[in-house]
């Protein structure tokens, strides 16, 4: 009984984990796939230009009047490999010397924008 009480609480400490996990929201606050968004944003967590575009989006509240899918690359593969098929599609993106974020791909337009300056001109326009 004593060996099955430490197996007990890892498997309710996973099921807890997972349930948390499932439940958050992008980083904008809202959750967004990318086949309705009109803005995929590539950020890397602690990137100050990734967090002035962020901040720029929750002080005007654009995530209500723009769909817009965040996705963090630093740590998740899965989006830094998205990250790497988006530039692709992008000719005006030089990715010779690999590519940063901020980095921000047009869904309706099919084109990259690459730096805060360019992302935030963007989203003024919306």
């Amino acid at each position: 009984m004593k060996k099955l009480i430490p197996f007990f609480l890892i498997m309710v400490a996973a099921a807890a984990y997972f349930y948390v996990n499932s439940q958050k929201t992008d980083v904008l606050g809202s959750k967004v796939d990318d086949a309705s968004a009109q803005l995929i944003l590539f950020w890397g967590e602690g990137c100050p230009h990734c967090e002035k575009v962020k901040n720029y989006i929750k002080d005007n509240k654009l995530d209500s009047k723009v769909k817009i899918a965040s996705k963090e690359v630093y740590y998740n593969k899965d989006n830094q490999l998205q990250l790497e098929e988006t530039v692709k599609k992008c000719p005006e993106i030089d990715s010779s010397q690999g590519v940063g974020v901020p980095l921000a791909f047009d869904t309706q337009n099919s084109v990259c924008l690459y730096g805060d300056t360019p992302i935030i001109k963007w989203l003024e326009s919306r």
